[in-house]
């Protein structure tokens, strides 16, 4: 059964460029060991030494985060789409989602005034209500 597998950017250096794969597999289990076969050194992306998905990739079967709904031993069946995700790290923090090397709040925990706007709305230019 052949599903369709979206790519994230940082792993198409191993698909060949490639942003959406095809694999059949009967498991996302099963999914991660084709890939492998087709595109080695995906799994290692993928998986750490004992075989478990890396804490911060996350896999989505339709929409559907598989941690709750099976994990690994996901079904997957003809047309799925799946697809593999890498966390973002960080957080708002006191720069209020703004690396302080990009000028992200000070020590008032303000955004800079380029991001808070003339008249204090949240983007250059921008000003509530009008």
């Amino acid at each position: 059964m052949s599903v369709t597998v979206r790519i994230p950017t940082p792993l198409r250096g191993l698909t060949g460029g490639q942003g959406e794969v095809k694999a059949s597999a009967a498991s996302v289990a099963e999914l991660i060991e084709a890939l492998e076969g087709q595109y080695t050194g995906l799994r290692a992306r993928l998986c750490d030494d004992h075989g478990q998905l890396r804490r911060f990739i996350n896999i989505y079967v339709n929409e559907e985060d598989i941690r709750f709904l099976q994990g690994a031993q996901t079904p997957l069946k003809a047309g799925d789409q799946v697809s593999i995700v890498p966390a973002i790290a960080g957080g708002a923090g006191k720069g209020g989602g703004v690396p302080a090397s990009a000028g992200g709040a000070g020590a008032a925990g303000r955004l800079p005034a380029v991001a808070r706007g003339p008249a204090g709305g949240v983007a250059a230019g921008f000003r509530p209500g009008h």
